[in-house]
Formats: C-alpha cells, sequence, structure tokens
C-alpha cells in the first residue's frame, strides 16, 4: 500500500511524510525536498523527525524572507506556504508534555506566523478572524477570491484530531477558493491554537462550536446565506455531523469521511478484557497496559498521547472512557441539511464507519 511507500518499518512515519508531501499540489511541499528530508530520518526516531522537518522549515522560510526583502513576491509566497507545512510536520510527534515544551511551541509559533506570511502574499483576500465563543474566542481565517464583498458560495472547514486550520489551505482550501468559494476555517476546541494557546479542549456536543461559527459567517456581506456548505475532514466528519445534528443552516454537508463512532477508533484493536478494565475504572492495571502498547507502535504512542492532551484528560484509560461519548447515536436522525458521506477506500483509522453512519441517516 502506498502508506508504507517512504518507511517500510513505520507506518506511522510514512503515513505522515506521505501527508506533508501530498500538499505539493497546493504549494505546501516539494518532493525532491521531502525525499531528502526524510532520507536523513531513521525509522520510530522521534528526534530526528523534529530535527530534519525543522531545518528543511527553516530553509524554506529563511528563503521566504530574502525574497520578500528584495520584492520576488510569487518566491516568498512560495517559500512561506512550504515552511507552514514542514514546521507543522516536525512539530507532529511533539506530544510528551506540550505545555512545557518550548522548542514544540516555537516550532508551531513559526509554522503560522510562515502562513500568515504566505498568505499575505497570496493574489486573494485573506483575513485572521476571531469566532465569539462562550465569553472568549478562537481563531480562524477567512478567503475570499475577490475583495469585491460581493455575496457567493461558502465553505467552512471544521478539521480533525490533529489538524490545524492552516493545513486546512492545503487540503482544500486553494482549490476552493481557485474555483470561486469563499474559505472559511478555523481552530476550534482541541485543535490548532486554541487548545495550544487557550486551553481549550475537544468536547462531544460540537453543536455548541460549530453554530457560532455560521453565526459568525453569516455576520459577513461576502457570505450568500443560501450557499453555504459545512466540510468535515478526519475526525471533523464526526463533529461536524454531531453539530448538524442541531445546527441546520448550511445547504450541504460534506463529510470526509463520515464518522459515527469516533470511539471505535480506539476500541478496534483493543482486547475485550482491556475493554472491560476501562469500563469499570481498573485505571492502574489499564494505564500499565496502554504504556506497554505505547512502547512497541509509534503510531498506537502517538494517538494516545496527543489525545490525552487535546481532549483534557490525565490518563489513557480517561481518554477511552472519553472518546466514547463521541458518538452519533440516536442522534444522526436529527441531520436535516444534504449529506455527502465520503468513503476511503483504504481507509485505516475509521473503516466502515461511513457505511454505519449512512445506515442511520435521514436526510438526503
Amino acid at each position: 500500500m502506498l502508506i508504507d511507500h517512504f518507511f517500510k518499518s513505520n507506518a506511522c512515519f510514512s503515513y505522515e511524510t506521505l501527508r506533508a508531501a501530498g500538499y505539493s499540489n497546493y504549494g505546501g511541499a516539494d518532493l525532491g525536498e521531502v525525499i531528502a528530508i526524510i532520507s536523513k530520518i531513521r525509522a520510530g526516531n522521534e528526534d530526528d523527525w523534529l530535527v530534519e522537518w525543522k531545518k528543511a522549515a527553516d530553509r524554506a522560510f529563511s528563503s521566504a524572507e530574502k525574497s520578500a526583502s528584495v520584492n520576488n513576491t510569487v518566491s516568498a509566497h512560495e517559500g512561506y506556504l512550504r515552511a507552514s507545512n514542514y514546521y507543522r510536520t516536525a512539530e507532529f510527534f511533539c506530544r510528551d508534555d506540550y505545555d512545557n515544551d518550548e522548542t514544540a511551541q516555537l516550532v508551531y509559533e513559526r509554522s503560522e506566523t510562515a502562513f500568515e506570511e504566505a498568505m499575505k502574499l497570496s493574489v486573494y483576500t485573506y483575513e485572521p478572524i476571531k469566532i465569539p465563543y462562550q465569553g472568549t474566542t478562537f481563531p480562524g481565517y477567512f478567503v475570499s477570491p475577490t475583495g469585491t464583498g460581493n455575496p457567493r458560495r461558502t465553505i467552512i472547514f471544521n478539521g480533525g484530531y490533529d489538524s490545524t486550520s492552516s493545513e486546512a489551505w492545503f487540503a482544500i482550501g486553494a482549490a476552493a477558493v481557485a474555483r470561486g468559494y469563499n474559505f472559511l476555517a478555523f481552530d476550534g476546541p482541541g485543535q490548532g491554537a486554541a487548545v495550544r494557546r487557550q486551553h481549550l479542549y475537544f468536547r462531544p456536543d460540537w453543536e455548541n462550536v460549530l453554530t457560532p461559527v455560521v453565526d459568525f459567517a453569516l455576520t459577513r456581506n461576502e457570505v450568500d446565506p443560501n450557499a453555504i456548505a459545512i466540510f468535515g475532514w478526519s475526525m471533523g466528519g464526526y463533529l461536524v455531523a454531531r453539530g448538524a445534528t442541531q445546527e441546520h443552516r448550511a445547504q450541504a454537508i460534506i463529510l470526509d469521511d463520515g464518522v459515527y463512532d469516533f470511539g471505535s477508533a480506539f476500541r478496534a484493536n483493543q482486547p475485550s478484557f482491556v475493554q472491560r478494565l476501562v469500563q469499570n475504572e481498573y485505571d492502574g492495571l489499564s494505564n500499565f497496559i496502554f504504556g506497554c502498547a505505547q512502547s512497541l507502535d509509534t503510531g498506537v504512542r502517538w494517538a494516545l498521547r496527543n489525545g490525552k492532551w487535546t481532549f483534557g484528560v490525565a490518563s489513557e484509560a480517561e481518554l477511552m472512557r472519553t472518546v466514547n461519548l463521541y458518538t452519533l447515536e440516536g442522534l444522526a436522525q436529527k441531520i436535516v441539511s444534504p449529506c455527502l458521506v465520503l468513503d476511503a477506500e483504504n481507509d485505516h483509522f475509521l473503516k466502515g464507519q461511513p457505511e454505519l453512519l449512512c445506515n442511520h441517516l435521514k436526510c438526503e
């Protein structure tokens, strides 16, 4: 499978390399650079990963700055975009103690700075935004093909378990704006700047997040209120679906992929006795078992560390009980907006979830 192409002995490293390289179509990577970067990384060595991706990001950022200083805006724009994606990739495995990891925080902020500098040089109209949310705000950005302010079709992008709003630009934003759509992306609780700077954590009742986003979008003159699509990516396939059980103002919901029960991704490879230990709160033994699993697999280690951080929980057992709350059981039938559910042929995280969701939907 393609997922194993870059690191034959480490599927997680290979997948994240493929993810970074995949953004080359929209300026987020150069395939030659990616191959050069990973040639210096030992499979499973997270220190190598951070160092080599950061080196490449630093080079791209420095090159962009030099180009900008002589008013070479095209080269500067391209360099900043690659730097943003490479910094994001470099920081990916820094999950041991993120809130006290100054290097990880610096790399993340450099990724965001690079993206903002790139978008300032874009041919499109780019605006950082703050979306009101329960006495505070969470960040995002709004991009329009032109600066005329005329109402047009708008895509709202909702990321997932580990994405950032800046990554959304490479995923679908650039393609959407090139085709005449407005594009709004945001970091909700548990994501991007919201978890890193504000310590806002994931919540299962995502309607309390999605509705403020739609409220904000509808305050903008550039947004046609009768032409809004909401795109949920990865875990966002659950989050948007959950939000859409109460938020009905979108003309289309796109779930890539559809997710009915997010907790299933964590339970899939757990022996039944471990699940019973977790349910009955034998946390000492449960956490010991999860610790052993983490020592054997990069992907398991990353997923559990990232989950504890972004869900705001203290242990692996607590994380397992928390993710089980992220289900559409008894709720999916409340979605009324027309819904496109995508189903990746070789999904290795949530296989079978799109079909399960479709079986419970009553909308178009």
